[in-house]
């Protein structure tokens, strides 16, 4: 089984390299499939089942992902940067750049910050997590947050890093802390905030809590104003148990081939409202901030 998964991921990062260097050139499926020896119909089978994409979707936003990098990091023209990311002209450019955006290109230059950035995907089979962590490549975004404060009960644990972690057996304590201290409202997320600011292989503050529009009029609640930052945001989907492992993974292989410094400040786990966390698998994500030294895309993909 897992001797087919690397043949599978093997033909998939043969068209990945070759999207990655041809964004500018028209890429259709069935030259692509044909490209690793595969049926259209086999190759999008195999693409979604690895990577929970369409080949097309992903292609779209990584095309967008570079026309906005290009926006930030370079003067050029509108239309040369629609030329140069495959959009025949830069009407649809921009249509397209808005419905992903949600603003018009100019005013995404003018404003400076990079947003909803994916990352260029790969399927290296020995730089990937194993399949029994999760089956699907991890989906990774560049993006941006507003300060903000969290509200909620914090505690001090020994985190991934450390010589003796304990946080599998303090962060659920925690939760039910936050869940009796504070009745949160099941429409709202629930935001874990994590202060690496001493380093990661000492003692970590955990705070579990909501975001807080106002500052709680209760006593009993600790709150944490996070700033505003760059993040690489994880997309995790799986069983929460695994979640550890593909941290040390995204630390180990991702991060240090991608152009992105990971800072000591504060890390984020953003959970969806009513997470029962003992589920099979859970859908959350894990913000990291970062310091973006290059662009992710305009240059060579990151080889990982």
């Amino acid at each position: 089984m897992e001797s087919n998964r690397r043949i599978q991921l093997h033909k998939i990062q043969q068209v990945l390299d070759h999207v990655h260097l041809n964004l500018d050139k028209p890429l259709a499926v069935p030259a692509l499939a044909q490209r690793c020896g595969l049926s259209r119909w086999q190759f999008n089978r195999i693409f979604t089942h690895q990577t929970g994409l369409s080949l097309g979707r992903y292609v779209r936003e990584l095309r967008l992902s570079q026309a906005a990098e290009m926006l930030l990091f370079t003067s050029q023209r509108m239309i040369d940067i629609a030329l140069a990311c495959g959009f025949s002209c830069d009407i649809s450019f921009s249509r397209s750049f808005k419905q992903h955006f949600g603003c018009a290109p100019n005013k995404y230059r003018q404003r400076g910050l990079p947003c909803l950035l994916k990352a260029p995907m790969s399927c290296h089979p020995d730089l990937l997590p194993p399949e029994s962590l999760r089956s699907r490549v991890p989906d990774i975004r560049l993006d941006y947050r507003p300060t903000f404060t969290v509200a909620g009960v914090a505690a001090q644990v020994n985190g991934l890093f450390s010589s003796a972690p304990d946080f599998h057996e303090k962060l659920p304590l925690l939760w039910q802390q936050f869940s009796k201290a504070s009745s949160p409202d099941s429409e709202h997320s629930r935001i874990g905030v994590i202060d690496v600011g001493g380093g990661s292989n000492e003692p970590l503050t955990y705070l579990a809590g909501t975001e807080a529009l106002e500052l709680p009029k209760t006593g009993g609640l600790n709150c944490i104003t996070v700033p505003g930052q760059n993040y690489v945001v994880i997309a995790f989907h799986g069983p929460l148990l695994s979640l550890p492992d593909i941290l040390k993974w995204f630390f180990q292989a991702w991060l240090p081939n991608s152009g992105c410094e990971a800072l000591h400040a504060y890390d984020l786990e953003i959970y969806p409202p009513g997470l029962t966390p003992s589920a099979p698998e859970v859908s959350m994500e894990y913000w990291i901030p970062v310091k973006l030294s290059r662009p992710l895309i305009s240059w060579d993909a990151p080889n990982c």
